[in-house]
């Protein structure tokens, strides 16, 4: 659902922490006033304006061998399973490792979601007036207050996971699928011959989505208060005998279970935010207790107190008689240097740095300074690190270093060649 898909007076532009929990009391404020109860609202944040609401068994028709993907980990590694008492709970379970099912993450805490949606995605083209630009997309919290938490011991609950987990390519009549639940000790007898002949419970249990508060099998869930919609979606075609009538899987996308009001974050503004979210203890390493995410935490925080590091050189003796004839030319290869250095360097240097470059290479004259490869290292590291402070950008700042050594070491062989054409 890309912005300019969305009608803009339901969107709310937030670009700071505080602007968006602003929002947040707002909303739920007029929630309580309407009914005059307090309202659970339910967030999800995404990185991209261009994901549907879905998902990850909607996605790549992964739907049609759901079955199997619920089953097959199950058989191959069953004492990975064992202490779970629900289909739903090995369902979270497999969520938790990437595998695909029905279910949707959410939480009930808005900075998670807002964290979410302010992660890095990477450039996207967009089409302007100008031509075709890249940026980074819009973030972007959807929130839904629809939905009265379920257990996930409900019987609904246990009907929907059951079914996921079933082949309804095979046996999916009606009498079929409730013959499959009475066998797993879902429902009981009663209830099969009842829904056999008072169908219409039975398709509202299977068309509904259902908000489910997990029992928090993993530090993650609780840390990031996650809950789950569990999407059902399941097709009911009606047969003149009611018992024939077939149940299939079916998707769709989620927008309708959300508000139509929804937050935007630009592009420009995530890292801001999400510099703010540290400060509430809101960070990768906060929402991810394992170690590999501990570790990127560690190295995002303190990516802002690098410095330029020199480039390995190998050391090589200079020989006496070349040392001798560098010093006796120095003080005129320094004058030649701060004589011509503007001119040669127009190029490459803008004018507002052109003296704050040459104050840099001038407070490293010394002895042989242009051929020592040691002097010569640190003239380029001060150089990249001046630079790196400028435009915040390690590589960009090595490369003008780089430029401007070229130049230098050029404006010392243009001496020495002058030099040695006078016969000095």
């Amino acid at each position: 659902m890309a912005y300019k898909e969305i009608d803009e007076s339901n969107i709310i532009l937030i670009d700071s922490v505080s602007s968006f929990i602003e929002e947040i009391k707002r909303i739920k404020g007029m929630k309580e006033s309407e009914d005059g109860t307090s309202t659970e609202l339910y967030f999800r944040g995404q990185e991209t304006e261009f994901w549907d609401i879905e998902p990850s068994i909607f996605r790549d028709d992964m739907l049609s061998i759901e079955h199997k993907l619920m089953q097959i980990p199950l058989q191959k590694s069953p004492t990975e399973f064992r202490e779970l008492n629900s289909m739903f709970d090995i369902m979270t379970k497999y969520q938790h490792y990437g595998m695909c099912t029905r279910l949707l993450d959410l939480t009930t805490n808005p900075l998670v979601a807002l964290y979410f949606a302010c992660k890095k995605h990477g450039v996207e083209k967009y089409a302007t007036e100008d031509g075709e630009v890249e940026k980074e997309p819009y973030g972007v919290i959807y929130y839904t207050d629809k939905y009265y938490p379920s257990q996930s011991t409900d019987l609904e609950i246990q009907i929907v996971s059951a079914l996921a987990s079933y082949d309804l390519e095979k046996e999916n009549t009606l009498f079929e699928v409730l013959e499959r639940l009475y066998h797993d000790r879902i429902i009981d007898e009663e209830t099969k011959d009842n829904w056999l002949v008072n169908y219409r419970e039975f398709v509202e249990i299977i068309q509904n989505n259902y908000m489910v508060m997990p029992t928090y099998t993993n530090e993650r869930l609780r840390k990031q208060s996650g809950v789950f919609l569990l999407t059902s979606l399941f097709s009911f075609n009606k047969d003149n005998e009611v018992k024939r009538s077939v149940i299939s899987k079916a998707k769709s996308k989620l927008k309708e279970e959300f508000n139509d009001v929804c937050f935007y974050i630009s592009g420009e503004n995530k890292e801001t935010i999400l510099k703010e979210l540290d400060l509430y203890n809101i960070n990768e390493a906060t929402l991810f207790p394992e170690l590999e995410h501990q570790l990127s935490y560690i190295k995002y925080a303190n990516r802002n107190q690098v410095n330029p590091v020199t480039d390995f050189t190998k050391y090589e003796e200079d020989s006496a008689s070349t040392m001798q004839d560098i010093g006796t030319k120095q003080p005129e290869l320094e004058q030649y240097i701060i004589d011509n250095f503007a001119a040669k360097f127009k190029e490459v240097i803008e004018n507002d740095d052109i003296k704050k470059v040459l104050d840099i290479i001038q407070s490293h004259f010394t002895v042989d300074w242009y051929k020592r490869k040691p002097v010569l290292s640190k003239i380029k590291m001060s150089i990249t690190g001046y630079y790196f402070i400028k435009c915040q950008s390690k590589d960009s700042a090595k490369q003008k270093a780089e430029q401007i050594m070229t130049l230098l070491n050029q404006i010392v062989e243009d001496f020495i060649m002058t030099a040695n054409e006078r016969g000095d």
